[in-house]
């Protein structure tokens, strides 16, 4: 059995359609879905259903995927092994984050890291879309506390703080809100209608202040912070940001509202137990809890 068209299997079951993994894996399309045939023709079975928004996989198709699993997991753990086994910590370490963290925060800390440990190589995972540590499609995950998870070592790390943010000019030419209520006047940027959200509660300024089972319509949505927070520079709205984010006091915008706080959102590191002992996943962690603020931190944590 070719390895690799198991591996591409498992990405394909994993993402729920040749495209989403064709776009994981950088292949092709046509080249995957060839991979498939062949591997359904060499098993004599079927083992995708193809449905209007991707694919879902047959009986036999959830055999295989439960043992492939297995064998993926297995095999990312011995690379981690074998890499382990040198007196300085070196080889890749995997690290998945929403895109605001690793584009405003983990590439300002990388440097400093690296110079420490120049061996070790870093693949950085920025999405909002939960990656699965467990299975392996990160090595470590820099996320939000996950519940029921007993088999996964989360270390508490900071807490984002969220305030409503605008420029100058912006409240030179709309005036500044006085109370929460006053935002049903403004404009608000908000992170979109996209079903995948790096947190619960994203679009709060939407509903605080409004009357009861009422949602203020957004100005701008995008599921971008960093670019939310460029719009909110460039003077069409109000925004939310948390102050933690580094280079947010060289941003031109202001702290509006300022008895008004939004959701506390409490990241963590997160890892499987089989990586307890890997020695890049270990000096990683403690680098971030060395370096990052203790004013960042809820002072119960």
């Amino acid at each position: 059995m070719d390895w690799d068209r198991l591996r591409i299997f498992y990405h394909v079951a994993k993402a729920g359609s040749f495209a989403g993994a064709a776009h994981n894996l950088n292949i092709s399309q046509s080249t995957l879905s060839r991979s498939m045939q062949l591997l359904e023709y060499r098993l004599k079975t079927q083992l995708f259903n193809r449905v209007p928004k991707g694919v879902v996989l047959t009986k036999e198709g959830e055999i295989l995927f439960h043992k492939v699993e297995l064998m993926h997991t297995s095999f990312e753990e011995a690379k981690s092994l074998i890499q382990d086994e040198t007196s300085e910590p070196q080889g890749s370490l995997k690290v998945a984050s929403t895109v605001a963290l690793a584009s405003l925060w983990l590439v300002e800390l990388l440097p400093g890291f690296l110079k420490k440990y120049p061996l070790i190589e870093f693949d950085i995972i920025g999405h909002d879309e939960k990656l699965d540590v467990k299975a392996r499609e990160a090595d470590v995950s820099i996320r939000p506390f996950i519940a029921d998870q007993t088999d996964l070592i989360q270390t508490y790390l900071f807490s984002c703080f969220l305030e409503l943010y605008a420029s100058p000019e912006y409240l030179m030419k709309f005036g500044c809100p006085k109370k929460p209520e006053d935002l049903d006047h403004h404009r608000i940027i908000t992170f979109g209608e996209s079903t995948i959200r790096p947190y619960s509660d994203i679009d709060w300024p939407l509903r605080i202040g409004a009357k009861p089972q009422t949602t203020r319509k957004p100005y701008v949505s995008i599921n971008s912070s960093k670019a939310a927070s460029r719009l909110a520079e460039l003077g069409l709205g109000i925004v939310a940001l948390s102050k933690e984010f580094p280079g947010i006091d060289k941003m031109n915008l202001v702290r509006i509202l300022p008895e008004v706080s939004g959701p506390t959102i409490d990241l963590y590191y997160v890892y499987p137990q089989a990586l307890v002992n890997s020695r890049r996943v270990q000096v990683f962690g403690e680098y971030l809890l060395e370096v990052i603020p203790d004013n960042f931190k809820r002072k119960a944590a």
